[in-house]
């Protein structure tokens, strides 16, 4: 359930692109996306093709949760696959997508030393996309 406007609505998620199909990169990994398409599906959205894979896999926790305890809950979940990451690492972007609605006022996040040493062993780069709302009315999309 995602929070109410004017609130806090952060995440992140493990995503992963490339070329082909999403099942290739399922098969090796040996578990199951939360989400995914193959390079060449339609994106319902714009009816184009999409021009990548995308394989994405959630850390199970709401957007009331901090981004460091999604981070956190992914990397339990992808420790245990450091040797196949690091072996698709060099077919696939691994990323840990980082997600943020802020209220105007400003927000930080802290990615620890630990973290840091953590994503470097399974290959993985970060990206954040950080969004700030205000008071006049703004309406989140929340799919």
């Amino acid at each position: 359930m995602a929070s109410p406007p004017l609130t806090n609505r952060e995440y992140a998620y493990f995503q992963v692109s490339g070329h082909g199909s999403h099942m290739s990169f399922t098969n090796e990994i040996g578990i199951d996306p939360t989400t995914c398409w193959s390079e060449g599906d339609i994106n319902p959205r714009t009816q184009r093709p999409y021009k990548f894979m995308a394989w994405h896999l959630e850390s199970g926790l709401d957007d009331t949760h901090s981004i460091e305890e999604h981070i956190a809950r992914l990397f339990e979940k992808l420790i245990p696959l450091e040797t196949k990451l690091n072996k698709l690492s060099n077919n696939y972007e691994l990323c840990i997508q980082c997600v943020g609605y802020f209220p105007s006022v400003g927000h930080g996040i802290h990615i620890d030393k630990q973290m840091i040493s953590v994503a470097h062993k399974l290959a993985l780069t970060f990206d954040y996309d950080f969004y700030y709302i205000d008071d006049n009315g703004h309406d989140l999309d929340y799919r």
